[in-house]
């Protein structure tokens, strides 16, 4: 694009850091790298912590369609004068509405997509520790039925409203100009639920190997290079929320029929199940299992670079697996379920390993087999590193985002 952009990108800000926190991160580095202007405007899901009763129960109704923050926005972009509106995340504290606002300026937008929200009421198309697709392709009341956001029925109707009333107005084909997902895996179930498959694209998360960018010349806007290091002992690491459908308990259940007390497996993340997964890790005397909570992306890559796998044992649907790449970039294979955008990513035996979500054997023996056969973990690094090389560079992401932003504009 030959001339700079000045872009506004939203994003509402969830209580435990996640994939669609860091994602927004780099997005706005990267456009700042390449000369842009970017405005971040956002808000923290903390805040609903101090609400009183009345105000999370006024939410509920504002998370369909939120005036204030209509006008509010309305007003602030009147003023910035975007060539372009970037959401990344509306709920619950932005709403819909901050598209509508954008279009009565005639400012284009493009909605981010990072889960499944729009056809599913907890995003993940997950129930019960079960993919779950009842709602796919249809009105989604029976995510009211089971209570599946947040397991409440109040909260579940509030989502639901939000869905079905912006479905009802046409926001996603009157008030967007384009939906961006980071897989095709993603992009085919977002067009079973009903998002217009002219309007999507496809653009793999940014990835920031290492915190240098300070380093790097954003003249010649030069990739990070990360020369890949062997571990130091055998040590497996999973990085991420710890939540249900991350599967941490698979990992750790295989890891107590393991055995191999001379490993370690290392844990960073935090989120609701962290209680429940220290509990377990006491309860089995797992002794050589260490939570290391939340790091920031240069300690990640650290210790990824020491690790002898980095392992993604999630039960859901992931609409990418930023992990994944991250591993790749730092010369790392991965053991990861065969589940969604996962297996998109991975290529079995060359630079990781597919293994079924649920079968715990299947774990246990890929574990072992990766801890006693260094010299074919090694090669399986270097291939994960090239396929870094060839297809998840700044480089290319950034020249992914500009096709986009050129189509809508």
């Amino acid at each position: 694009m030959s001339k700079p952009l000045h872009i506004v990108m939203v994003h509402d800000r969830y209580q435990y850091v996640g994939g669609e926190d860091v994602s927004t991160d780099a997005d706005v580095e990267l456009l700042r790298e390449y000369g842009h202007q970017v405005t971040l405007i956002e808000v923290h899901n903390d805040i609903i912590k101090a609400f009183s009763q009345f105000e999370k129960l006024k939410l509920f109704a504002e998370t369909a369609w939120n005036f204030k923050v209509y006008r509010e926005m309305q007003s602030q972009f009147q003023t910035l004068k975007p060539d372009l509106v970037h959401v990344q995340n509306f709920f619950p504290l932005f709403s819909p509405s901050v598209h509508a606002a954008a279009r009565s300026l005639n400012i284009p937008t493009v909605q981010h997509l990072h889960n499944f929200r729009l056809g599913c009421l907890n995003g993940y198309l997950l129930k019960d520790g079960k993919i779950c697709e009842a709602c796919v392709g249809r009105n989604p009341w029976r995510g009211i039925v089971y209570g599946c956001y947040r397991k409440s029925l109040v909260a579940s109707v509030a989502v639901w409203t939000m869905v079905t009333v912006n479905r009802w107005r046409r926001t996603w084909t009157q008030d967007v100009n384009a939906f961006i997902t980071p897989s095709h895996f993603a992009a085919q179930k977002l067009i079973e639920i009903g998002i217009p498959s002219d309007l999507l694209y496809v653009k793999p998360y940014v990835i920031n190997p290492t915190n240098h960018l300070n380093n790097l010349n954003h003249a010649e806007h030069q990739d990070i290079q990360i020369e890949p290091r062997s571990a130091d002992m055998i040590n497996f690491l999973f990085v991420g929320r710890l939540s249900p459908e991350k599967g941490v308990i698979t990992l750790l259940k295989a890891w107590s029929e393991l055995n191999r007390t001379d490993w370690q497996l290392k844990i960073v993340g935090e989120g609701d199940q962290k209680l429940i997964l220290q509990s377990f890790v006491k309860d089995y005397g797992l002794t050589n299992v260490q939570f290391l909570g939340y790091l920031p992306p240069s300690q990640i890559a650290e210790v990824m670079q020491t690790a002898t796998a980095i392992v993604v044992p999630s039960q859901w649907y992931e609409t990418f697996g930023r992990v994944v790449v991250e591993a790749f970039a730092c010369g790392k294979p991965v053991l990861a379920s065969e589940m969604g955008a996962l297996a998109e990513l991975i290529t079995p035996e060359y630079n990781g390993f597919l293994i079924p979500s649920d079968r715990l054997s299947a774990w246990i023996e890929k574990l072992y087999w990766c801890g006693t056969n260094p010299e074919a973990m090694r090669t399986i690094g270097k291939n994960a590193y090239q396929t870094y090389q060839e297809l998840y560079t700044r480089s290319t992401n950034y020249q992914q985002l500009m096709a986009i932003y050129g189509a809508v504009l």
